[in-house]
Formats: C-alpha cells, structure tokens, sequence
C-alpha cells in the first residue's frame, strides 16, 4: 500500500511538473508572437488551468491569427469570469471579436454595458453615436463590385498597387528553395514583394516574379511606395534585431534607387527606431510628402499616421502626427493618397463593421477632414486594409482576410459603384384626411405630427386634395393628430422602423359631428328595440322554460303514479297472496263470492235481546284469536234480525247485539278501531218471509244472525 502511494505521489509531481513546464513552454511562444504554436499548448492546458492570464493570451492568439469565433468565446469567458480585474482593451478586443462573426448588437452592448459599469456616460453616447453612423453607412448598401484575383493562394497576397502595366504587391515567399522558414505568429512563410502583368491577372500567380532580390531578403518585405518616375521605392521591412522586452521585430522603411535597371543604395529612412516600428509608406502625388503609420512614442495610442516633408536634395523633414481628426487611441495603418490628396488608410478605432476598416479622409485646404468609412462591401467584419486606387478612376484594389476568400489575406479588385452618402435614417408619413361617411378629402383640415410625450413637431393645414406629408426620423414613436371644424378628432400612433426612406400610411378619417349625434340617436333607438326584443325573447324564453319544466312535472308525476301504482299493485299482490296464505291455512276463514268471511257457529240472539249468550262469547273468543294473530285485520260484525216487529225498532235492535260482540271483542284484547259494529235489522235476510207466518220459527232464527266480515287487512 505504502508502495502504492509512493508511485501515485511521484506521478502526481510529475504531471504536475509536466504542466508547469508546458505552460513556460507556450508562455515563451506567446511572449515572441509564436501565436500558432502557442494555441494548442494553451488548449491542451485549458482543464487544469484556466488562469485569467492563460485565457487572455489564448484569446489573444485567436484575436492574432484571425479565429475570432474561437477569440470571441474566450473574451467572453474572459470578461464573464474576470471581469472587475481585466481593463478595457479586452471588452474591445471582444467588441471586434463579435462583430467580425456578424453579433453587432451584442458587440455593441459589450462596450457600452462596460463602460456604463465604469461611470462613463460620455463613451456610452460616443459608442452609441458610432452605432448609429455606421448603420447610416450599412444603408447605403453595397457601394462596389468587387473581386478575388486570381493570383491569390490559401497564404497572405496583400498591399497590392497598379505599377504602370504591372501589379506589385507583397505576398507569402515564393518558389522559395529547399525548407522555407516560417514566420511563427501564423506559421506562414516570410513576406516578399512581386510584380505580376495586369493582362495576366487571370493566369494565377504563377507569373508573379520577384520585384527585385536587393529588395527582397531572409526577413519580411512588405508595402511599398513608388514615384511616380519610378527612380525611387520606398518598402517596409523587418528589423532583424528584435526588442528585448518584447522578443519580436519592429518594422522600418526602406529607400531604394532604380540605377541601371537595378534597386540599389538601400537605405533605411532616419527616422525609424529600433524601440519601435514604421511602416506602410505612401507618398503625396507631388512626391514631396512621405505618409506612413508607426507606433512610436508621443501618438495617441497603438499605430498612428504620420507625414514627413521630402527635400529636393532628398533630406527628410521631422514626422508630424496628422492629428486627433485622423488618429485614435487604437489602430491606424496603410495610408494612400489619391491624386486629388484624399487619404485612405485603415483603422479600428473610427466607426467601423469590425478589426480594420477602410476610411477616407477628404483634403480641404491643406487639412484631413473628419474620415468617413467607405462603406461595404470593401469593409467587412475582418481586417479590410491597404486600399490603392489607380490614377484618376473610380477603381482599386484592397486587401482583406475575410471569410470566403483563397486563405489569409487575400487581393481584392474594386470598382465603386455609388457614391458615398452618409445620412441619417429617414422615413416619411404620407396620407389623406377624409370624411369617415362619405370618404370624402377634407380641405382645410389641421394634422399635427406629435412626438412619443406629446410634444409638438411640426403642423399642416391640408388644401384641396386633403393629402399631407411628414419627413421623419427612423426607429421612432409618433403621435398623428388630426382636426377640422364640425367633425370629431382622430389620431393615430405611427412606429417608423429601420427601412430607409420608407412611408408610412398616416391617413385618418374624421367623423362629422351632425352625422354622430344622429348614429348615437339611432344607436339609442336600436338599443332601446333589442333591450325590448330581449326582453320580449327572454319572456318567451321563460316561458318555454316553465312549459317545459311543468310538461316534465307532469311527466314525472305520471311516472311517479305509474311506479306508486305498480308498487301498490305489487304490495296489494302480495297482501292477497299473503292473505291466501292464511285462508288456506285457518279454516275458520272462508271466501265468500267477493267477501273473506270469518266462519263459526252460528252467532244467535234471544227474541227481542242483544246480550250475548254463553256459546257466542265461546264462538266470538275464537274470531279473537284469529285477530290477535292477525294485527293488520279490520272486521265488520254485521246483525240482522227477522222480519217480525217494527223495521226501525228492528234496526235498533240489530244495532245494539252488533255493539254488544263489539263490546266483548275489545274487553279481550281486540282494538276498538278494528271492529266495525254495524246493524243491519231485517233488510238483509237469508231467508224471505213475506209475512211473519209465511216462516217458520227456524227461518226466523236463521234471519236472526251476526256476520263477520273482514273488511280491511293489511
């Protein structure tokens, strides 16, 4: 186990070593402008380490060799993550970042959030001031044809100028012999400068020569300048003693003379240094002024442009800075001077599309006037630069290493195609005022264009055809108000958007007075006949509803008598089967035709007595019986007697034997609510005497009788 540990804590020494040592090693690239090399060393180091000096300089090598999706990734982390201890040249080189892969809007709002952030509301307005330019520039549209040559390849071809028949540019080396050296910031060969036959530019760059092998060397040639007697070339070259702080070359110009057919005495100028770098030289048609960029002490900031005079004996003057209007505290580079004296020159500090862009700054009265960018598509969101015009024509070339092209920087001929109009965004609101009844134009009608708080702009008074016509600023909010006399007010909110020129419809229509108060007296009638209508449709409606809900009352009381019938029927069904039951089972109860009778000996009474005899209380106790075990039975006890005697004395008499069984039966237990005593006297005999002695003394007693009839039993 010991063991074990040891060996896990020696591989852990060692891998940690091994990063230290790789990040020295990419740290050492960086420092010397190695950026290719540097990159995968920094990425390979990104899951251990992501330091904010690490992700600056891998940012940084993306910024430098032109992977701005990958630089813009990184800055952003960069900003997200380290934002309260890195300055402001990062939040720009991610402003740049985004806006070469096309997020304006976002590259924008990184500079402005920052410099909210920072309390800097005057930068704030500068940048957004500048957004506003150059969207003025963008609506131009494309303001040149342009074209990738032919001799471009998948390495650098820049700095191109028509010489007489020929184009000089400078371009990667060449048909270089055996292993070519390598310029490390992006792997690519060092720079030299051709010539290629303007009439063979479709050929490739296969009949590109070298300008001259006393002015290309070992080190980079780049842009140059030529007199026009073509007896002297000025060209920019790399030191080859590198600065000590930095580890890099700064660049000088050189001066050399066409003698015999050859470029010799090449000289450089007196005043480049060795601290510092001069570079991209242009000359004044004259000849007698020298422009060129340089990042030497006393500018604004990074590279500014210079001027120095030329002497006729060839002296130069002291370099003077052109001065605030052309210079920022970012990038300018690559002067050219037409021949009217306007300078062009890139810059990524004025207004621009993204990294360098090119500028023109027109010359009046021996001064630069505030520069203007050239517009698209010669700019686009990568490095536009190094723009030369052919003498006295509206055509060029320029450089760029925007996407699309051969590879790195590639040679771009242009012809312009528009002028270049630099305004601010306008739109129009146009229309007519009508009568809104009979569509008719409204002379004489008030328009007032009101801004978005109510503020007065401007006021019209229409003439006969009623038509109007504001000019108006883009991405707006207006309020249109319109009035006449006799009619009602109108207005309405017009948003302008970002189409240039555009109009927008302010057309209103204005309601007569006369014709709204007669639509509120008709709307008052309509109204007043729908309420009638509605409350005529919601009687009926009501009524109905009562209609139907009683048809359904009754319908359910019917269903209701239905089922109570059924459910009676069904009771009484089984109330006579149960009472069946019994019958069949009790012999002393007996249907008689329609009558359920209770049978026992006969029930008789003494002559003209209604007390009960000894053997009828013994007969009636057994009727109680049968009652008590039947609790749901209701007897009648109906007497008769014979004829003999008054009928109502009868009556009287039968009524008094029926009260006297009655009587008996609820002493022993019956219910007096169960037994009906009901005497019939002698209206319903057995036996039919016509005269008392038509019967005999059997027949009479026969007559003389108690009935017990069952008349309820539940």
């Amino acid at each position: 186990m010991k063991k074990t540990l040891f060996i896990l804590f020696i591989l852990g020494l060692t891998v940690q070593t091994y990063g230290q040592q790789e990040l020295k090693r990419a740290n050492t690239y960086f420092e010397r402008a190695y950026y290719s090399d540097a990159i995968p060393l920094y990425e390979q180091l990104l899951p251990r380490n992501k330091s904010s000096k690490l992700i600056k300089n891998l940012a940084d090598c993306y910024y430098h060799t032109f992977n701005m999706k990958a630089a813009a990734r990184w800055y952003g982390y960069l900003t997200s993550n380290y934002g309260e201890s890195i300055d402001e040249s990062y939040y720009f080189k991610l402003n740049q970042s985004l806006k070469a892969i096309g997020e304006y809007e976002k590259a924008n709002n990184t500079l402005i959030d920052f410099y909210t952030a920072k309390g800097k509301p005057d930068k704030v307005l500068t940048m957004q001031e500048d957004f506003n330019y150059i969207e003025n520039v963008r609506a131009i549209g494309e303001r040149f044809k342009i074209q990738n040559l032919n001799i471009n390849t998948s390495t650098s071809e820049f700095g191109a100028a028509r010489i007489d028949a020929n184009l000089v540019y400078s371009a990667s080396r060449k048909h270089a012999i055996g292993l070519p050296k390598l310029y490390r910031w992006n792997n690519e060969k060092y720079l030299d400068i051709y010539s290629h036959p303007i009439d063979k530019l479709t050929m490739g760059d296969s009949l590109s020569v070298s300008l001259s092998s006393t002015i290309n060397s070992k080190l980079h040639e780049g842009t140059f300048a030529m007199t026009k007697d073509r007896r002297t070339i000025y060209f920019t070259r790399n030191s080859k003693q590198k600065t000590e702080d930095d580890k890099i070359s700064n660049l000088k110009i050189y001066r050399a003379e066409l003698i015999d057919g050859a470029w010799k005495n090449i000289t450089p100028l007196p005043f480049n240094g060795d601290d510092f770098s001069t570079e991209h030289p242009a000359l004044s048609p004259d000849g007698t002024k020298l422009y060129f960029a340089s990042d030497r002490e006393g500018g604004f900031g990074s590279f500014d442009l210079y001027v120095v005079s030329i002497q006729k004996d060839g002296i130069f003057g002291t370099p003077q800075n052109l001065g605030k209007e052309i210079n920022t505290d970012k990038k300018e580079q690559f002067p050219f001077i037409d021949e009217n004296g306007n300078l062009y020159f890139a810059s990524n500090g004025h207004p621009g599309f993204g990294l360098l862009d090119v500028f023109l700054s027109k010359s009046k009265n021996g001064s630069f006037k505030k520069p203007d960018n050239l517009g698209l598509p010669v700019n686009s969101g990568y490095d536009d630069f190094s723009l030369s015009l052919d003498p006295n024509s509206n055509t060029g070339y320029f450089s760029s290493n925007r996407p699309g092209g051969k590879g790195s920087d590639d040679i771009y001929s242009f012809s312009e195609t528009k002028p270049l109009i630099i305004e601010d965004c306008k739109q129009f609101i146009t229309g007519v005022i009508t009568d809104k009844t009979t569509k008719i134009p409204l002379a004489n009608a008030t328009v007032e264009l009101l801004d978005a708080d109510g503020n007065l702009i401007e006021k019209i008074t229409t003439t006969t055809d009623a038509s109007f016509k504001f000019e108006v600023t883009c991405t707006f909010e207006y309020q249109l108000k319109a009035f006449k006399e006799g009619y009602e007010d109108n207005s309405k909110t017009i948003i302008t958007d970002t189409e240039r020129d555009a109009t927008k419809d302010g057309s209103l229509a204005l309601y007569s007075i006369q014709k709204r108060e007669a639509q509120k007296a008709k709307e008052i009638k309509a109204k007043k006949e729908a309420a009638e209508k509605e409350a005529l449709t919601e009687k009926k409606r009501l009524e109905e509803q009562e209609k139907v809900a009683e048809l359904a009352r009754l319908q359910k009381e019917k269903e209701n008598t239905i089922k109570q019938k059924a459910e009676q029927a069904q009771k009484e069904r089984e109330r006579l089967k149960k009472i069946d039951a019994i019958i069949a089972k009790e012999d002393a109860i007996v249907k008689d035709k329609e009558r359920i009778v209770i049978k026992t000996e006969e029930i008789h009474f003494d002559y003209s007595l209604w007390y009960l005899r000894r053997e009828s209380r013994e007969r009636l106790a057994k009727v109680i019986t049968i009652m008590k075990q039947n609790p749901g039975m209701v007897i009648e006890i109906g007497t008769h007697t014979d004829i003999r005697g008054n009928a109502e004395y009868n009556r009287d008499l039968s009524q008094k034997r029926a009260d006297s069984a009655k009587e008996f039966m609820v002493k022993n237990g019956i219910a007096k609510e169960r037994v009906i005593a009901k005497g019939y006297g002698e209206s319903q005999p057995i036996v039919k005497c016509e005269t008392e002695e038509s019967c005999s003394e059997e027949d009479h007693e026969w007559n003389r009788r108690c009935e017990l009839i069952v008349v309820k039993w539940e």
